[in-house]
C-alpha cells in the first residue's frame, strides 16, 4: 500500500510540474494568430479606413493589432475591407493560454469612404508546442460608421465561458 501511494504521489506532481510547465510557456512564447474579416455585402458597406483590432482570452495576454492591413494575405495591391470581402490577416502575439474569446474591432473613420459594415471576425492561435490551435468567431453584423447606427467606430464582442466557438 505505502508503494502504491508513493507512486500516486509522483504521478500527481509529475502531472502538476507539466501543467505549470505549459501555463508558463502559454505566458511567455510566441504564437502565430490568423485574422479573418467578412464585410457585408450590402451598399456602401466596404471602407478605407485604418482598422484595428484587440483579442484576448479570459485571462493572459491581449493580441493587439494597430493596422491590421499591415497583417494582410492578400495578393499585392488587394483593397481591403471592401464590399462582400473576406479578408485574410497573419501575425505574430503573445500566446494566449486559452481561446480567444473577447474582442475589440475599431475603425478610424478615416479615408474617403469610412463607414463600414462588419459581418464576422474569426481570430485563430495556432499550435505551438503544447497548446493546440484555438479559434473563437463571433459576429458582428454592425456598422462602424457615425453617421449609421449604432453610431459607433468600435464594436466590442465578449464570448468567454459561453460556448461561442466556431466549430
Amino acid at each position: 500500500m505505502k508503494l502504491t501511494m508513493n507512486k500516486l504521489s509522483l504521478a500527481l506532481a509529475s502531472y502538476l510540474i507539466l501543467f505549470l510547465a505549459a501555463a508558463a510557456t502559454a505566458a511567455t512564447a510566441r504564437c502565430t494568430f490568423e485574422i479573418v474579416v467578412k464585410t457585408d455585402g450590402r451598399r456602401n458597406a466596404g471602407t478605407d479606413a485604418r482598422v484595428s483590432l484587440q483579442a484576448r482570452a479570459a485571462r493572459g495576454p491581449t493580441l493587439t493589432v494597430a493596422n491590421l492591413e499591415s497583417w494582410g494575405q492578400m495578393a499585392a495591391g488587394h483593397d481591403y475591407f471592401e464590399k462582400g470581402n473576406l479578408d485574410r490577416f497573419r501575425g505574430a502575439g503573445d500566446c494566449m493560454p486559452s481561446e480567444p474569446c473577447n474582442m475589440v474591432l475599431t475603425s478610424d473613420g478615416s479615408g474617403n469612404k469610412p463607414g463600414w459594415y462588419v459581418s464576422y471576425v474569426m481570430v485563430t492561435q495556432l499550435g505551438q508546442g503544447s497548446l493546440p490551435s484555438m479559434t473563437h468567431r463571433w459576429a458582428v453584423d454592425q456598422w462602424l460608421a457615425v453617421d449609421e447606427a449604432p453610431h459607433m467606430l468600435t464594436a466590442e464582442r465578449r464570448g468567454c465561458g459561453i460556448g461561442a466557438a466556431a466549430p
